[in-house]
């Protein structure tokens, strides 16, 4: 099972403050049970926004093949530990409209899910080690894990296996 948390949103906001911020809205809890229960559900996560390969390659690549993945599940999400703020000004920069964000601002959800790791190399704090999965009513179904997960930023940051195309290949072959 996923671990239950709650995590805080931001809704209606739309008052630009300079860049891609915005305020205007209001805070909304959202809990696990909300996003996962009877749901078939990908997830992503990744070590942060604004960051090269979360921003080159991971993020756009989902929102790419969004509607593949949408034949085999209800709902695709991208989670990081970063705030609501961070990830909504993320998502708007780099023009995200389909897949949905989560920003898991305490690592709660990330920590439960045995992902939380420490990057002191560059400076990050506590993150999520990159992976997706598959979550078919709040249960794992298939975890796709990168290779080297570490609390000493050892061996960098590998994208190999966490791809839209291994999640693909997955689905269509299961």
């Amino acid at each position: 099972m996923i671990p239950e948390v709650t995590f805080k949103t931001r809704v209606g906001d739309n008052e630009i403050l300079g860049g891609a911020c915005a305020i205007g809205g209001e805070w909304k809890n959202i809990t696990t049970n909300e996003l996962f229960k009877n749901k078939k559900i990908v997830l992503f996560s990744l070590p942060g926004a604004f960051t090269p390969t979360c921003s080159s390659q991971q993020l756009p690549g989902y929102e790419i093949k969004y509607e593949e993945l949408k034949k085999y599940v209800d709902e695709v999400y991208c989670l990081s530990v970063n705030d609501a703020f961070v990830m909504n000004a993320w998502f708007k920069d780099q023009k995200i409209s389909k897949v949905k964000p989560i920003g898991d601002g305490e690592g709660k959800f990330t920590e439960g899910m045995g992902m939380l790791v420490k990057k002191p190399k560059q400076g990050f704090g506590s993150r999520s080690w990159r992976y997706s999965a598959l979550i078919d009513n709040c249960t794992v179904v298939k975890k796709f894990v990168e290779e080297g997960k570490n609390d000493e930023s050892k061996d960098g940051d590998p994208f190999t296996i966490s791809d839209v195309d291994t999640m693909l290949n997955y689905l269509k072959n299961n």
